[in-house]
């Protein structure tokens, strides 16, 4: 696959650590590419409050610019202005929310609704059913028929416009994508096999989340200590349940090889002089949020080699002064930033 070019840079700088994790980067970003034109569904997960749902508008963006028509699905989300430039609020109904781009923000009551019109006689059945409130509880509540409802929603739109771009997904917090995925096995314990079409679309639904030439899985976290253990141990729970993992997306992250290495005592020499006390503040906060973004990088990628062989990380800056359809823009236009990768 061609990829476009740029000039070269990395987070890194100099140095021979510094090229390896450039080359790292560019082969990581032109794995996403590959991911967002060759799946049909990229779940976007972590940890609540990493960004993951600007990262996902953001990977919409990139696939639209590799020429896809991507489906954007939101769960349950609160309702709030686009995070796409010249964008709509999603609704309920799918639509084209951006140009090119198509969204649903999909309630779980519909979701389970049109899953129930799926498996019993007829419409009109599943509506007299969920018209009685003590049985739409119980269905809300039944273990994993919310999981495979809005599963069977996102199949549903991947069989219908996957040929044209990937469905992204984005999930609610991490335990959300486990629970997505141990959805389908749970049905079929219930009904064992032989359970007719409802065991049958359980196992039609779990071989497609295990399918890697259809599905991947692409997971958000901060450079910081609890996202890294939580995406770590999010990873961990993915392999166990054959989910194919697409890259990792380090978010707002503060590069500064520069900086991270300025000693402590020009620190502190800056800090005794009054004119230029204020700047070195900056500086020391700056240099040691640097400094924890370069620990957790590495400690993210030393695990994910020792566990799973492979570390495949992206990182995107921190960006604290744009709105967020800004931000998501900007972040897609990041990803964009990839090199031809040697084989």
């Amino acid at each position: 696959m061609t990829t476009p070019t740029a000039a070269p840079g990395g987070p890194t700088g100099g140095g021979a650590a510094g090229v390896d994790d450039s080359l790292a980067e560019r082969r990581a970003r032109a794995r996403l590419d590959e991911t967002l034109t060759s799946r049909q569904m990229v779940f976007v997960t972590g940890k609540g409050g990493v960004g993951k749902s600007v990262v996902a508008a953001a990977l919409a963006l990139r696939a639209r610019s590799l020429g896809l028509r991507p489906v954007l699905f939101e769960c349950d989300a609160p309702t709030r202005l686009s995070l796409l430039p010249q964008g709509r609020p999603m609704t309920d109904e799918l639509s084209e929310v951006a140009p090119g781009i198509l969204g649903i923000n999909q309630g779980s009551d519909d979701a389970i609704r049109d899953y129930a019109a799926s498996t019993l006689p007829s419409k009109t059945l599943a509506d007299l059913l969920f018209e009685n409130r003590v049985a739409r509880l119980f269905l809300k509540a039944s273990p994993s028929v919310t999981e495979m409802a809005l599963i069977g929603r996102i199949a549903l739109f991947a069989d219908q416009y996957g040929a044209d771009g990937p469905v992204i997904v984005d999930l609610h917090a991490t335990g959300h994508a486990v629970n997505l995925l141990r959805a389908p096995a749970g049905i079929m314990r219930v009904l064992q096999k032989g359970g007719g079409p409802l065991y049958e679309r359980a196992q039609r639904i779990e071989e497609m989340l295990q399918d890697e030439a259809r599905t991947a899985f692409v997971t958000v976290a901060v450079p910081e200590e609890l996202p890294v253990t939580e995406l770590l141990e999010l990873h961990d729970k993915l392999v166990a349940l054959k989910a194919p993992i697409g890259p990792v997306i380090l978010n707002s992250h503060v590069a500064g090889a520069v900086v991270s290495s300025i000693d402590d005592g020009v620190v502190d020499a800056l800090l005794d002089n009054p004119a230029t006390r204020s700047a070195a503040r900056d500086l020391r906060f700056v240099r040691a949020q640097a400094r924890r973004c370069r620990r957790e990088k590495e400690r993210l990628v030393d695990a994910l080699r020792h566990r799973h062989g492979q570390a495949q990380v992206i990182t995107l800056p921190q960006r604290l002064d744009q709105s967020d359809e800004l931000l998501a823009s900007r972040l897609a236009d990041e990803l964009a930033r990839t090199l031809e990768v040697p084989r």
